[in-house]
């Protein structure tokens, strides 16, 4: 592994990565991935980082694109929109850069029009945002997975098939993440039958959860979903609601139903029904790439293994692997490694397989509409994941 670390003006870190790069000859196909690496994110950065790694390690193993290694650099930008944006600006002014990931929605925002206008490199973030899906203002962006709006529709869907005239709470934070796909979920409710009982809006952190649980009580609905959060809140909400009896399905979108979170809140999220883009059960992982990345989870020495796959880690591998089928497409073709050929390319693929990672892929509107959704079983003393459908 070839690794060095620098210092940006901007105090942000800096790190190249090519491990198995020295396999190959051609000229290295180079990224630039914006992380989190401190500040109060650093947990979520550093297991996405491990995952390009892995991936990245993978395919320079396994020939490169096109006999191409991937270079990929990595820097800090402390989920900051500026250390983010000057990042992106200093990778794309070397010129020979042919994609760059950034760490969230409010990035690819600030850095789209410009990018349109002028530098045209492929894009992608670790953002879900509902209107990803605009192909005109993200002209070079792609989504690895399903929009927020998209996961509501797929719980929505499974609600219709479990119970008739179903009704459901909405839980959602305060900030533009919560609020994101409430707009189109009336909608959908409209169209599906659902019936929304209850919209609840929450501050992000440091709230009392008396009320909603009251609230929950008092509307009694047959699901409740949680959105808008990671690690806070909404685990508060549902132990004080199941103190107050309040009978529901609780449900909840990605960045809630990481497994190791649900996990951690104990007995309280046993049941819990969470939708997700990816397999993300590893023991029972079958197809190349989902075994590569159980493999590398298994020698990954900062975590133990625990037979699943932290939601993060995979979207940092199934990028990865778009990227070799869409590069190695538009190489095979002979096409320069813009965004325009590169944007095609991706849009392009059509069933193709991610081996394990989520079934055949086809891009619609430039994301991956495919959802994953699990029942979850926890006690004290165990932990599993049935994934609905398959039961």
């Amino acid at each position: 592994m070839t690794k060095h670390i620098a210092r940006l003006a901007a105090g942000f870190a800096l790190a190249a990565f090519a491990q198995g790069a020295a396999a190959q000859e051609g000229e290295p196909v180079k990224l630039s991935i914006a992380l989190p690496l401190s500040g109060p994110l650093a947990f979520s950065g550093e297991v996405q980082q491990a995952g390009w790694q892995s991936a990245i390690e993978y395919i320079n193993d396994n020939g490169g694109i096109e006999g191409r290694p991937i270079e990929a650099e990595f820097y800090d930008d402390e989920y900051k929109v500026d250390l983010g944006v000057a990042g992106f600006k200093r990778a794309a002014s070397q010129g020979d850069l042919v994609f760059a990931a950034g760490d969230g929605t409010p990035f690819v925002r600030a850095i789209s029009p410009e990018n349109n206008d002028t530098y045209r490199i492929l894009m992608s973030a670790t953002g879900f945002a509902s209107d990803l899906v605009d192909t005109e203002r993200y002209k070079y962006h792609f989504l690895p997975g399903p929009t927020y709006s998209d996961m509501i529709r797929a719980l929505f869907e499974y609600m219709v098939e479990e119970t008739e005239n179903p009704t459901v709470a909405l839980v959602y934070s305060t900030t533009e993440f919560g609020r994101d796909p409430i707009e189109n979920a009336r909608a959908y409710a409209e169209e599906l039958g659902v019936e929304i009982v209850l919209e609840e809006e929450t501050k992000w952190t440091g709230v009392d959860v008396t009320s909603s649980a009251i609230k929950l009580r008092n509307a009694a609905p047959d699901y409740t979903i949680f959105h808008g959060y990671a690690g806070n809140v909404w685990p508060e909400i549902m132990k004080t609601a199941l103190d107050y009896r309040v009978e529901t399905t609780f449900m909840g979108t990605a960045y809630n139903s990481d497994p190791e979170m649900v996990r951690g809140v104990g007995p309280a999220a046993d049941g819990y029904v969470g939708v997700v883009p990816y397999d993300l059960t590893m023991e029972d992982a079958e197809g190349e790439y989902a075994t590569a990345i159980r493999d590398s989870l298994q020698d990954w020495e900062v975590k133990e293994y625990n037979g699943y796959a932290n939601m993060g880690y995979v979207q940092s591998w199934i990028t990865a692997l778009v990227l070799r089928e869409a590069i190695g497409n538009a190489i095979e073709a002979g096409e320069e490694l813009n965004g325009d050929n590169l944007i095609a390319q991706v849009n392009a693929l059509d069933g193709w397989d991610s081996k394990g990672i989520v079934g055949d892929v086809s891009f619609e509107d430039q994301r991956i509409p495919a959802t994953v959704l699990y029942r979850y079983n926890v006690s004290e003393d165990d932990f599993s994941m049935t994934e609905l459908g398959e039961e």
